[in-house]
């Protein structure tokens, strides 16, 4: 047996999530973590003018060290590194897609790059991607038996950017499926408009849509940090404050902010909420399930014994949620009218 081998394949899968902070095209990366940071700091300076006390403000200790926190430090480590491993090479990616239309509708025509089609080719796949992630998002929410894998995110009592890695991998592999096949399906189709010059514009290895975004503070919507833009800007792109919206165990915060980039399909859907202040938020589930999610065992094995157990009790409970008279009352809390929920276009 090659052991040099085994314990080097061992290594490149266990060291995986410690790459991330190095590879400028995740947004994990030392770069984008470094300006949430500069945001989180001015934000700081502006609220107290003042740097006293600042270490301590960034870095509480009842946030870090909080079970909720310690749990999402295990799922980065086990989601990016063991995870990965196994099912990175079973998702069916863009290529795929892009692959497939292509062969049904023949090669594109060759053509020569242009600016305003470049622009155009790299605004519809940012978009074309951030619309299959909400609707994919939108469907974790709705649809009761997603939900309990969905849970496993929302389960976060406290937030840190590595909360964005609590995520189950059943979740992860189908929105990745789902965001494969939108682009890829897109990016056929713009070849084919306008021949092999639709090609995008990156900046550090991504969609430059999607890096500008990431340097924009992208780290903060898992975080402590309230960074919130003006009512009208919130309506097109998401800002960190309405992300953490999304996470209020408030009754009137459910199912909001569903957008990764774009507040657009929020709006159109009436699924927006734009705080027009700040809001003090507690996390989590709000379900009375709060503070039992934090073990391995629970974050990963719990959704599907819940998933199994909808399906057991009928396949309409899976698929469909109770209408509101078949709540319990104690289920139904008052709105409360903070905020600016959108009405659906």
């Amino acid at each position: 047996m090659d052991f040099s081998g085994f314990f080097h394949e061992v290594w490149s899968i266990l060291s995986k999530p410690f790459n991330l902070f190095f590879d400028v095209s995740q947004r994990l990366s030392i770069l984008y973590l470094l300006t949430a940071l500069l945001v989180a700091v001015a934000a700081f300076w502006l609220q107290r003018r003042s740097l006293r006390g600042l270490i301590e403000w960034l870095l509480p200790k009842e946030i870090l060290m909080h079970p909720s926190a310690k749990a999402d430090y295990v799922m980065f480590f086990i989601n990016k590194s063991v995870v990965v491993a196994i099912y990175a090479t079973i998702l069916i990616q863009s290529q795929f897609w892009f692959d497939l239309v292509t062969d049904w509708m023949g090669p594109a025509e060759k053509a020569a790059e242009s600016l305003p089609i470049t622009v155009l080719t790299t605004i519809l796949i940012a978009m074309t991607l951030d619309s299959a992630l909400w609707f994919g998002h939108y469907l974790f929410h709705k649809i009761p038996f997603l939900w309990e894998f969905h849970k496993v995110h929302h389960s976060a009592e406290v937030m840190t950017p590595l909360t964005a890695a609590r995520m189950h991998p059943f979740e992860e592999a189908i929105e990745s499926m789902m965001g494969g096949f939108a682009v890829g399906v897109m990016a056929a189709l713009l070849d084919q408009a306008f021949g092999q010059g639709a090609v995008m514009i990156n900046l550090l290895g991504t969609n430059i849509i999607l890096a500008i975004f990431f340097l924009a503070a992208f780290n903060l919507r898992h975080s402590h940090v309230w960074v919130r833009y003006p009512v009208w800007l919130q309506r097109i792109f998401v800002c960190p404050a309405q992300h953490q919206v999304h996470h209020s165990k408030a009754r009137q915060h459910w199912d909001k902010n569903m957008g990764f980039i774009f507040g657009l399909w929020d709006w159109a859907a009436g699924t927006l909420y734009a705080p027009k202040g700040y809001e003090k938020l507690e996390y989590g589930l709000g379900n009375g399930e709060d503070g039992t999610w934090n073990t391995a065992r629970a974050l990963y094995f719990r959704p599907f014994r819940n998933a199994y157990r909808l399906f057991a009790s009928g396949w309409r409970n899976a698929f469909f949620q109770p209408s509101e008279s078949d709540k319990p009352e104690a289920d139904l809390k008052p709105e409360d009218p903070r905020g600016e929920p959108s009405q659906a276009l």
